[in-house]
Formats: C-alpha cells, structure tokens, sequence
C-alpha cells in the first residue's frame, strides 16, 4: 500500500549537524514530558468512567459486550478493602479499521515480520490500587522490555506475549513481577480514534514543534495550544521514527495527550452531554475489553476515585532497566531484574519502591566524578573508573566520570570519596556513590572544578556493588502549562 505521507529523503545535511544538539536538547525535554506519563492510566479510567456512569439502560446494555474470560485473572480471592492489581492494555490491533482508515491514520505500518494483522501491547501498565488508603502504585513497562515469556522457547518483546493471546500476557506480568492481576483492561486503536472524536477533540499543550513523520503524516509547526482530533490524535500517539528517543518520546506524547485528556473528559460540559455519553458507551461496545470479574460499574467507581486523587498518594515508575541494548539484531530494553526484584517486593507489601532501593533519587547520569589513583601502581584510577560506572548504570545511565588521573600524594590505603563543600546537592551525591564503592571513607572538603565528587583509589582492594535504584516519576501540578500554552 502506497504511503500517502512518505516524502523524499531528506540529504545527509539535513541533519548532519543535529544529533549532538538534539540529544541534550531532547535529554531536558525528555525529563519534562517523562513526569507527563503518570496520567494516562488515569485517562483510560476516567474516560471509560465517565461512560459508565450514564444510565442504568446503556450501563446494562454495554457491560456483556466488553467482558470476556480471560485464565490467570482474578484467580485470588480478595477480601473487601484489599488492594488490587490492574493490567492496563493499549492494543495496536487495528481491528475496526478499514484499510483506507488505516492509511489515513498512519496505522498501516509494518511490524517487525511485515504483517499488520494481530496485535501487541503498545502501552502496558500494572496499577496497584488500595481502596481503603486511596493509594495507587503504577509500573509502566517498556514495549520492548527483553522478558521470558510463558509458554515460549524463551525470551521475547513483552508486547509480543499478547500476539499469543491476553492468558499469555497476563502471565508473562505475574510471573514477572511476583502478583496477581485482578483486573484486566484493554483499548484499541479504533477506540482511541472514538473515545476522541466522542469527546469533541482534545487540545494539547505543544511547548516545541513536531517534525514530519512520514510514516503518520503528523507534524506540528507552531508551538501552543493545538487541537486533536480523533484521527490526528491516532497519529500523534503513534508517531515515533521523527522523534530522537524514539519509542521512548512516542510514550511521552501519549503522557501528554493523556493528561489533556482528563481534564476535557471530567469537565462538566462533557459529564452532562448525553449525546456524547451515548457516543462514549457506543464506543466501548467494540473497542474495549474486560476480565468477567471487572464490570463498568467497577470502572466508574474507580473513575470517581480518582478523579479527586490527591499526588502525594500516588506514585509512577518505570520498570527498572538498563535502557536500549541489541539481542543478535533485534533493539530491545535490557530489563534490570535485580531492582525490579526489589521494585515488585515493595510493591506487595505495600510499601514505596523509592524507599526500598536505599540510595537516594538522583539521576547518577547527573553526577560528574572524577577518579584519581593514590597509589604507586598504574592503571589503578582507569580500572577503578570502569567498574564505577557499570556500578552504578541504571536506565538513566551510569555516573559521568570527567577526570581520570593520579592523587596530589600516593599514600592512600583506604579509598576515599570526598564530596564537593560548595555544592549543595553534593553529599547526596557522594551517599549515592558510596552505595557503589563498600568500605570508602567519605567527608567533605574540596574538590576539582566542574567536580560534584572525587573517589580517590587506595591500596586496598577497590570493590564495587552494583546500586539498585528506583526513581519515581514526578507527579505534575494539575493545570500546570509552558508559557507558549497559556491564553
């Protein structure tokens, strides 16, 4: 099928000059929208709940057309109060799609086989909801995250377990993370398409211009305010090979759009709309999916509880991993199991991931070391700053270690971290580093320029532990908008 987007290639000097500007760039950019993604489960419920809490007919009418059995679900008994864990699934199936539809949507893309058909988990969330404290934990997982898979020869794509079916991803998600899934949620394209149009469009902040993607026709050329459509809504989300992160800003954009979402489908216009609220139930009828135990009135009551959520009882993450790597030739996300053992296990009992990890939240890729050997061996200060930063490598990256030479003397037995007296974050810093090296002495004192903190190499063994860290996701001002967005 012709690709009614795709434009001539673009010369090599185009962007020759690009990827080191863009990639700090983006990197800020990347750390704003990141708080963004927090709001798209809520953006699922909230939109589904708002349906179904119109009318006890259309209520009635809707609820056996969406539900369907699916084994591995439920299966636990809960008692009444007991947190909940709920699967969240945004399908790339492009069923209720023509082919014309398809195209016009920039949804006619090939996956990795060349086929279109079937469908994989293009957002995958597990939310643990305790009712009686109103406390939600949700864990986003990378498409790409590199995971056994149950039932297989071995290791896959986690967004590829649903192409085996919803009992094979159900289970790919208890066996990776230790709980049960109580509930289980799922939309399509064709109903992300809907759900928009039902709701008369959503207007999104754009704080920087869009690049043509030729793949969904998207682009945006001026920074604001702008208004999607279902139809360009659909592109927008799906838009990723213009991005510099790739996948990972295309799940930015759909945070974005999600948090736009809420705020157009809790208003009081669209609650009270009744042609919009048959459109929504119409809209679920073919495009939404449920466990047998999850019914809409289930949907609506946690739609209504977190409507009025309160931030400081909510927490997002990521699951932990070491960010884009290659098995053989397929790009994937390594999966960093050792902190998501820790992640899941704080999660079942209820307690915060960020504090189970015991290191604090700060971005190690922020943090400029430099390594100095203060020996009469050589070599020391180069192997010391290798095993430093594969330490303390998370999905962020790893410590940037900017200087490497000798101490002013080399009489140290013990190896020491000293952290920089003039910068506040510094000792916070240095506690983080510490995780990474036992046994080092830390204090403060002075350090070299551009230097947070400085290890110094003893005559003692220099041993590393790698760091476990789990950095939530902040949690943004409800209304809070850039400059460009603002009337």
């Amino acid at each position: 099928m012709a690709n009614p987007f795709r434009r001539k290639r673009a010369s090599p000097d185009r962007y020759s000059g690009m990827v080191r500007g863009v990639r700090v760039r983006e990197r800020k950019r990347l750390a704003f929208l990141r708080r963004k993604w927090v709001l798209i489960p809520l953006g699922i419920f909230l939109i589904l709940a708002a349906g179904a809490g119109y009318g006890v007919y259309l209520y009635f009418s809707t609820q056996n057309d969406v539900q369907e059995v699916i084994p591995g679900v439920g299966t636990e008994l809960k008692q009444a109060g007991e947190p909940e864990t709920v699967l969240i699934v945004g399908s790339d199936s492009r069923a209720g799609l023509t082919e014309k539809e398809q195209q016009e949507l920039g949804a006619d893309d090939e996956d990795a086989s060349g086929a279109i058909t079937g469908e994989r988990a293009d957002t995958l969330i597990l939310a643990r909801i305790d009712p009686e404290t109103g406390h939600i934990m949700m864990v986003q997982f990378p498409r790409d995250l590199w995971v056994p898979i149950p039932g297989s020869s071995g290791k896959n794509k986690i967004n590829s377990a649903l192409e085996q079916g919803k009992p094979t991803l159900v289970e790919t998600v208890k066996s990776l993370t230790g709980l049960p899934v109580d509930r289980y949620v799922q939309i399509n394209i064709a109903g992300f398409k809907d759900l928009v149009d039902a709701i008369d469009g959503v207007d999104v902040c754009i704080p920087e211009p869009i690049e043509f993607d030729p793949a969904t026709g998207i682009e945006v050329k001026e920074p604001g305010l702008v208004h999607f459509s279902g139809e360009r809504a659909v592109r927008f989300v799906r838009s990723r090979k213009n991005l510099a992160g790739g996948d990972l800003d295309r799940i930015q954009n759909q945070q974005k759009f999600m948090a736009a979402a809420i705020d157009k489908v809790t208003s009081v216009d669209t609650l009270l709309h009744l042609d919009r609220a048959r459109s929504l139930l119409g809209v679920l009828r073919g495009n939404l999916r449920m466990d047998q135990g999850t019914g809409l009135l289930d949907l609506y009551r946690l739609g209504q509880r977190l409507r009025s959520f309160n931030p400081n009882d909510y927490e997002a993450y990521t699951a932990p991993n070491f960010g884009p790597g290659f098995v053989g030739d397929a790009s994937v996300v390594l999966p960093d199991m050792q902190a998501m053992r820790v992640m899941f296990d704080a999660i079942a009992r209820d307690e915060s991931p960020a504090d189970a990890d015991e290191v604090p939240s700060i971005d190690p890729s922020s943090i400029r070391v430099g390594v100095y050997n203060g020996t009469y061996e050589e070599g020391i200060a180069l192997a010391a700053k290798e095993k430093l930063e594969n330490a303390t490598k998370t999905a962020n990256g790893s410590v940037i270690v900017s200087d490497v030479a000798n101490a002013e003397r080399f009489d140290y037995k013990r190896t020491v971290i000293v952290y920089n007296r003039d910068e506040p974050e510094a000792e916070r810093m240095a506690e983080l580093v510490s995780a990474a090296v036992p046994g080092a002495e830390v204090k403060k004192g002075k350090t070299a320029s551009g230097i947070d903190v400085a290890v110094i190499v003893g005559r003692e063994d220099f041993r590393t532990k790698k760091i476990v860290q789990i950095l939530p996701i902040p949690i943004p001002k409800p209304g809070a908008l850039p400059a460009v967005c603002r009337p």
